[in-house]
């Protein structure tokens, strides 16, 4: 069966790339500039396409598995009992990691993660005033037993240690 090049399937309903906008069928089948492309070169090019898959070929595989590794050997600088709350003692079901975004994979790296339970990582972690303050901890600590504060800028790019204004 042949179907036109510019025909689409979009929310179940067909769509004209040509003119951009859903159709009814018997609307396409009575357009004058169809191109119509047989389906078993549609079925050659899902099958050449499944090939060059990145899954395949274990890229990005490898990636995710070497941070599914780093995720589930996380330890911390600040406890050694990760099995328990950093601030309440109940039974941890949280990992906190104190940098977030592009810097939650460094974080587990230094081990600047806390153990939390859900009710602590979902008020106080959240705060503005408490991650000021691990960010701060966690600079402190990596500038005493790791490296130089320059490092550190390097590493996580920015410096949570500011001197205040007025202060000597």
């Amino acid at each position: 069966m042949n179907y036109c090049v510019y025909l689409r399937k979009r929310r179940n309903k067909p769509f004209c790339k040509l003119l951009n906008k859903e159709i009814p069928f018997c609307r396409c089948q009575q357009c004058g500039s169809k191109e119509y492309k047989s389906n078993v070169n549609q079925i050659k090019k899902k099958s050449a396409l499944k090939e060059k898959s990145p899954l395949k070929s274990g890229k990005m595989k490898n990636k995710s598995n070497k941070l599914a590794k780093l995720e589930r050997n996380r330890k911390s600088v600040f406890t050694n009992n990760m099995d328990k709350c950093y601030l309440c003692s109940n039974k941890r079901t949280d990992i906190h990691e104190i940098f977030r975004g592009r810097n939650r994979k460094n974080s587990m790296i230094y081990g600047f993660v806390l153990p939390l339970c859900r009710k602590c990582h979902s008020t106080k972690a959240e705060t503005v005033d408490f991650e000021e303050f691990w960010h701060r901890k966690a600079q402190i600590y990596f500038e005493e037993h790791l490296g130089t504060r320059e490092d550190f800028i390097k590493i996580f790019r920015r410096n949570y240690i500011i001197k205040k204004r007025g202060s000597r």
